[in-house]
């Protein structure tokens, strides 16, 4: 048995401390790793999502390659193919938005009446005065903010390039990742000793799997979302129910945050078009897709994608949204997810199965035990 290292520290003192240091040290890397990735975020951001859509553009230009088309020819026809398909959408798309904003600018005139009139009556019981007084003081206060507005605009002037630049990149990169994905994957195993490439290479497939397992999971999620968004609005005769059925879906690839933001945009739409008490049914479909979202449709599709319990879900997107907002929130499941992949598999590790699954192409039974 080892001796205690003092006679006046207990020893499960000692073993607390010895994981307590390594902790700090391991947080204060990852502090100084997230502010690197802030300063590159036009670096980092346009290669998260260039492998997010690489999950999704693969495997249908993995599908031609194995009828022996050219990587390149591939890789080109699936864009080709995605690019129309987003064309059509939004050439369909477009049009019904336009004139649907004309709608809400008929009805809005009428909606502004209806929100006094709601005001004015129960529950409220406001007097007209007083919103007159509410009005003229927004007015003033926009009138005496000119200057921040106009800073805002130059500021968003500049999100806008930012936003601009990273799509390209992101366009550029997610090409060259389907194209040479193979031949990038190959190289990065070189880097490795020769006797762990074998590793390297599960751990590799392991993670793709689980980032795949997040988009699918994260979609099937926004289709429960903007579908109970859009059958909402669409009972409730609010314009531009498809396009905000439509972000609600998007919005599900921001988890927890997406929905209540798409849902404050539905509500105050609907306050225009439709008046106080549409807007009030949209904000609680806002609530029913939240908590589907976050406790039901959110942590079960997704557990089930990337072999996580819902409790481990829900604790990964908070954990990663207060650590790193909403980018941090998008990134936690699979992060988590990938992490316990390589720890599954080191648990699983036997290098004599590993090289003589390697050697026949096959996995060996712990990795499927694992990967299960």
């Amino acid at each position: 048995m080892a001796e205690r290292s003092s006679p006046q520290v207990p020893r499960w003192l000692n073993t607390g401390t010895a994981f307590a240091w390594r902790l700090l040290v391991i947080g204060a890397a990852l502090y100084v790793l997230f502010l690197i990735f802030g300063r590159l975020r036009l670096v980092v951001m346009p290669v998260l999502f260039a492998l997010f859509l690489t999950s999704i553009l693969a495997p249908p230009a993995n599908w031609l390659r194995k009828r022996r088309w050219p990587p390149g020819l591939a890789t080109f026809a699936v864009f080709v193919v995605a690019l129309a398909v987003l064309g059509g959408l939004g050439f369909w798309f477009v049009p019904k938005v336009v004139d649907q904003f004309g709608n809400v600018g008929k009805q809005a005139s009428q909606g502004f009446k209806d929100v006094q009139h709601w005001l004015t009556h129960a529950p409220f019981h406001l007097k007209q005065s007083e919103i007159d007084k509410y009005i003229n003081e927004a007015k003033r206060q926009i009138s005496q903010r000119q200057g921040e507005i106009a800073q805002g605009a130059l500021t968003g002037v500049g999100l806008l390039v930012e936003i601009i630049t990273t799509t390209f990149l992101t366009l550029v990169i997610t090409f060259f990742f389907v194209k040479d994905g193979e031949k990038m994957g190959k190289w990065a195993v070189g880097l490795f000793a020769e006797e762990r490439a074998d590793h390297v290479r599960e751990i590799g497939r392991r993670s793709w799997e689980a980032l795949g397992g997040y988009i699918r999971g994260t979609a099937i999620n926004g289709v429960v979302n903007g579908t109970v968004m859009g059958v909402t609005l669409a009972v409730l005769g609010v314009p531009l129910a498809v396009p905000l059925a439509f972000l609600t879906f998007l919005g599900a690839f921001i988890p927890l945050v997406g929905a209540i933001v798409t849902g404050v945009l539905a509500a105050l739409i609907a306050l225009v078009a439709k008046g106080g008490v549409a807007a009030l049914v949209v904000v609680g479909a806002t609530v029913v897709i939240h908590n589907l979202e976050g406790y039901l449709v959110g942590p079960f599709v997704l557990g089930r994608a990337v072999h996580l319990h819902p409790v481990a879900v829900l604790l990964a997107l908070t954990t990663g949204t207060i650590v790193a907002g909403i980018l941090g929130a998008i990134l936690a499941v699979p992060t988590l997810s990938i992490i316990l992949a390589v720890i599954g598999f080191y648990r699983s590790e036997n290098p004599e199965v590993v090289e003589a699954a390697a050697a026949s192409g096959e996995k060996p039974e712990p990795l499927r035990q694992a990967a299960g």
